[in-house]
């Protein structure tokens, strides 16, 4: 009863502090977005300003000003093109650099949770979508990172008391190299998951080959431990490098 009870107990404290975390970041990443969308914008309406203007030195050193606070926030491709930013800079390249300041505030602006920009929204899963960013994401993220935290300490309270329980070094080492090889797969599965979701991975027949072989064959290891011990420790541990290197061949 003591057990479960202190189970919970730090459930609902690493819960309460995964959730203010992440609230906060939350939080900080909306004011940065804010501050990155007015820049940016700022820096659009100057280009055009200056590609109308007589280019002078005072022109010029305006654009610069706006430039400057702007390139905190763009992309490294667009970052590039900035700092090749010149007073003769030719008006066909001021339209190119405004091309892509427009498309970087549009993928800005849909990242951005406002409840003012709902407002003006009548697709609904875009008010779905504001729904889950704002209400549900920092429940799911949190109750997550709970569950990941509490499957840790679980793990090495696993291997403390089954530690103590082995007599043969061998056997201990095993035991050992199981529990990395588990926790080593645990984040596997998760690296594969972000990818997809990204759509990182390259879509294909050999790419589903792959992520499903990989999966079966670590999976089939863990579950011969009990019998071949170097097996499913040893070598699935050395597979994984070859898993990982692999995987980098699917990725766009």
């Amino acid at each position: 009863m003591i057990f479960y009870f202190g189970i919970l107990l730090v459930s609902v404290l690493l819960f309460k502090e995964f959730k203010n975390k992440i609230s906060e970041e939350a939080k900080n990443k909306n004011e940065q977005l804010d501050i990155a969308l007015k820049n940016m914008l700022d820096l659009k309406f100057e280009l055009i300003i200056y590609k109308n203007s007589s280019k002078a030195q005072e022109d010029y050193d305006k654009l610069k000003n706006k430039l400057l606070n702007s390139f905190p926030y763009v992309s490294y491709k667009l970052s590039r093109e900035l700092r090749n930013v010149h007073n003769n800079i030719s008006d066909l390249k001021i339209d190119e650099l405004a091309t892509i300041l427009d498309n970087e505030i549009d993928g800005l602006k849909s990242n951005q949770d406002s409840s003012v920009v709902m407002i003006n929204s009548f697709n609904i899963l875009d008010n779905i979508s504001y729904i889950y960013r704002m209400r549900l994401h920092t429940i799911f993220m949190s109750t997550t990172m709970t569950f990941m935290a509490l499957l840790f300490i679980l793990i090495f309270g696993f291997l403390y008391f089954a530690l103590s329980n082995v007599d043969s070094g061998l056997n201990q080492y095993f035991l050992i190299q199981i529990l990395i090889n588990l926790v080593i797969f645990f984040f596997y599965v998760l690296l594969v998951a972000s990818l997809f979701q990204e759509e990182k991975i390259k879509k294909g027949l050999w790419s589903w080959l792959y992520i499903i072989v990989s999966i079966i064959v670590s999976i089939t290891l863990i579950s011969l431990y009990t019998k071949w011990m170097w097996l499913g420790g040893v070598i699935h541990f050395v597979l994984f490098f070859g898993m990982v290197f692999l995987l980098k061949k699917i990725v766009k």
